[in-house]
Order: structure tokens, then sequence, then C-alpha cells
């Protein structure tokens, strides 16, 4: 039973009995699709380039012999265009900012498949050794605001197994396309069939505002270099929508994904956070911080309280003391209600006032309307 004014728990959910999926997942989730696209010079070399004209290029499979045999050990790709892995965005556009006093829209509700059970509390795993992270930096190059770890860390890792921790995962950032390698990661959770939330600093906004192709990728239940949920559970954003020139309290975004992960795995609904809720030791938070598991499996803090809510811009700022550091911005402050999860805010950062520090969720009106709009748009 839900406590009076709030969410379920962590006793409440102590209580039922995981709910073990009812069938076999879809079987998109278990392909591994490969996604091949035109690099910048491929669109600029010799005026209008087929690229850029739509014309599909030519390519060519060679096979690569092994150094001590003849078996193949792969094949090389021989193309007439120059191809970069994965996916570049299609479209990034600056969500207008709501005044405060926007009307909150109305909260939507999540979804389970067909085929999953539902883990109210997921199964723990080992953390492995934690590195060095690395650090977080805006666009224009100053450090994100630092975070903190309040007395013992009490972030647990978990396999993400389950609905709806199968729905979390870690987002890859290449702020240029062609890069090899991407610049940065964080969390997102899925909150539509084709959408995932993240926070607003994730997003390269430098690369939007000078035309360079950029690209990320979300893996939903991130494990170890791959996802749990099989070798297709994995997406490229083709979309953004989100705040640019954010406080804190709207330090937020949601990207278009070029496959319906929701549709097979499930996403949260979400609520919009009000006051009454303050105090009460009702939700969780979820990443990939480098400091737990070197960001390559999921940690969450549970029943911890929101401390405080200040407006801040066009969006709330939802204080507390759960334990975070780089790698859990974007992650889904989460609480229950009936048995099913609903998303109250995105962690953005850490807060360092006179005599205070916390951490700090963006949360309001401004993200049940940034959530609203993708469910409606996309």
């Amino acid at each position: 039973m839900a406590a009076d004014n709030g969410p379920m728990t962590l006793d409440d959910l102590s209580r039922l009995e995981n709910v073990p999926d009812r069938g076999e997942p879809p079987e998109e989730l278990l392909r591994p699709r490969t996604f091949l696209t035109a690099t910048p010079e491929a669109y600029q070399a010799g005026g209008a380039s087929k690229a850029q004209a739509g014309e599909a290029p030519q390519v060519d499979l060679r096979p690569v012999k092994g150094a001590e045999d003849d078996a193949g050990s792969g094949w090389e790709v021989d193309s007439s265009l120059s191809l970069t892995y994965g996916l570049n965005v299609v479209k990034a556009e600056v969500a207008e900012l709501p005044t405060g006093d926007a009307e909150a829209p109305d909260e939507l509700d999540p979804f389970v498949p067909d085929w999953s059970g539902v883990d109210y509390l997921p199964s723990l795993a080992d953390p492995v050794s934690p590195h060095t992270a690395r650090t977080l930096r805006r666009r224009n190059g100053r450090r994100v605001r630092p975070e903190y770890v309040f007395g013992a860390d009490n972030r647990a890792v978990y396999y993400p197994s389950g609905y709806p921790w199968r729905c979390i995962g870690r987002i890859f950032v290449w702020p240029v396309a062609s890069n090899a390698s991407p610049s940065w990661s964080g969390t997102g959770a899925l909150v539509w069939k084709n959408t995932i939330l993240t926070c607003s600093h994730m997003a390269p906004w430098g690369s939007v505002s000078n035309n360079i192709p950029w690209k990320a990728l979300f893996v939903a239940g991130y494990y170890d270099g791959s996802s749990v949920n099989g070798a297709g559970a994995s997406a490229w954003v083709t979309g953004l929508w989100g705040y640019k020139n954010h406080s804190q309290g709207d330090d937020m975004a949601v990207m278009a994904l070029n496959a319906p992960l929701g549709s097979s795995l499930g996403y949260f609904g979400y609520k919009t956070y009000t006051s009454d809720w303050e105090d009460g030791p009702w939700w969780t938070l979820c990443g990939y911080p480098g400091m737990v598991a070197n960001g390559q499996r999921p940690s969450r803090q549970s029943s911890f309280p929101i401390q405080d809510d200040d407006n801040d811009g066009a969006g709330v700022e939802l204080e507390y003391e759960a334990d975070t550091s780089d790698g859990n911005s974007g992650g889904p402050v989460f609480g229950w209600w009936d048995n099913q999860p609903y998303i109250i805010g995105t962690h953005s950062g850490g807060e360092e006032e006179a005599f205070d520090t916390n951490n700090v969720a963006a949360g309001g009106a401004a993200l049940s309307g940034l959530i609203k709009w993708a469910r409606t748009n996309w």
C-alpha cells in the first residue's frame, strides 16, 4: 500500500514478489544491426555528392585472411564513399522554455509489454574495480558542477534483467560523428516507444550550433560492454529536443531513437513533482557512474528523500543527498505508484551553497512538458 500523499516505500516494494517474464523477448532484440553513414568529407567531395543526392554507395566486402592459415578472420568494407559506423543525428532543436507558472501536462502511464514481467527490486551484482572517471565538461569548456558522495558510498551495483531496470541504459556521445571513439557517456531511460529522457548537458549543443555532424548511441540494459537484452537492444539517436541554455532545474532533454526499443522493452511513466512529497524516503536514482563498476555496470540508490525543491529557470531543482558522480548524469529519479514506476526527475549534477551541498535532479512541469511533447510528436 502506498504511503499517504506519496509513492510506495521500500518496505512496500520488498513485500511484493517479482513477476517473471511471461514469454520470450521479441526477436528484434536478439538480432544485431549494423549501420554506416557517409562522413562529412563524402558530402563535400566534388560539390553535390552521391551522399547528398541520396544515392547508395557502391560497397564490396573483401575477406581478410588469417595470419597463420587461410581461414578468414573478417571482412574489409570497400566503399565508393567514406563511411563511419553508426547513424548521425538528423534533427536537433532547441525547446522553448516554458514559463515558471506553466500548467503541468497530464501524467502518462508506463508501459510493460505482454512478454515482460516486473522486478520491483533488481538483483544485486558484484562491482568491478573502480577507476578515476573523466571529468565531464560542458560544451563551452566549463566543468559541470561537482557532484557529491555523502559519507560512505551507498550506491549498489545491480543486474538490469527485469522491467523497468532493463529500460535504463548508457548513452555514448560523439560530438564529431567521424571520431573513432565517443567523447563522453552518461545515462538515459526509455519514456516512450522510441524516446529516452536524459539531461541537456549530455547533448553536444556546440556541434548543433556549428552544424557539425554528431551521433549518440543508447544501449538499454548496458552491462559489461553490451546489453543484457540482446544484440539488438541498442539504438542510435536520430532527434534531439531539449533546453539548450538551461539552468540546473531545467537541464533536461529527450532524444528520439532509430528503433522502437520501448515497444519491446517497455518504458517509464512520468509524474510532475509536488512539494507534498518532500522528505518522504520514496525515490530511486540509477546510473552508470565511472566511480562505481567503472561505469560498466549500472548502480542504484533507493529509499532516499527529496529534501527541498527550488524553482530554477523553467524547471524545478529536486535536491537530495543520494550519492552521485560523473556518469550519473541523465539518470532517472523515480518512484512507484500502484506497482508501476514513474519518473519525476533526471539527474543533473551537484549544487554547493553557503552552508549546504546537495545533488540535484531537474524536474517539474518543464520535465513533464518535454516528455509529453515527445509522446505526441515522436
